[in-house]
């Protein structure tokens, strides 16, 4: 069984707070315990989500999501390949059913939202980073070779046209602060 790594908390009025806290680390990182524990969150907001007016995702670290656990995609081969692609299209899922949820969603950033943690990001309607050291945002993956799989590429070609995504964001790994 995995961490418990997102909190929930729904106050009076509908809006349900989901905590990023992963116990097992001094940040937040796209490893087991976050699939697992986002998974039930969003399948849990799409069970309630006639009771819910509004959802906001923070984070308790002083990163908001450090991206993808990289130690566990050192491990990544042509033996299981097709594994992992079936873990990215899982991820992709939770994250769209998020921006699909028929409520406003909000990405409260304040720290770090490299990669996955761009790309949570990006499945929220708002974004709202907040203005301290610390805050940096991107996409530092494409710097490897790596394209964004939970739905960066598309989400930010839908929000800054084709040329400037590509330009800015997806081909150059620039980190916006």
């Amino acid at each position: 069984m995995a961490e418990n790594t997102i909190q929930w908390d729904k106050d009076a009025d509908g809006i349900v707070t989901l905590t990023l806290d992963d116990p097992t680390g001094s940040a937040n990182v796209m490893n087991e315990h976050y699939k697992e524990s986002m998974h039930k969150v969003v399948e849990r907001l799409v069970e309630e989500k006639d009771s819910i007016t509004g959802v906001v995702i923070a984070s308790a670290k002083k990163t908001f999501f450090a991206g993808g656990d990289l130690k566990g995609m050192m491990n990544v081969g042509p033996d299981n390949a097709a594994e992992s692609f079936a873990e990215v299209e899982f991820i992709k899922a939770d994250l769209r059913k998020l921006e699909t949820l028929g409520v406003p969603v909000v990405a409260a950033i304040n720290g770090a939202a490299l990669g996955g943690g761009l790309e949570i990001a990006l499945a929220t309607h708002h974004r709202i980073a907040a203005d301290v050291k610390g805050v940096v945002i991107g996409l530092p993956e494409v710097t490897l070779g790596l394209l964004p799989g939970g739905g960066g590429v598309a989400r930010t070609t839908r929000m800054f046209g084709i040329q400037k995504a590509f330009m800015e964001v997806l081909s150059q790994g620039t980190r916006f602060k």
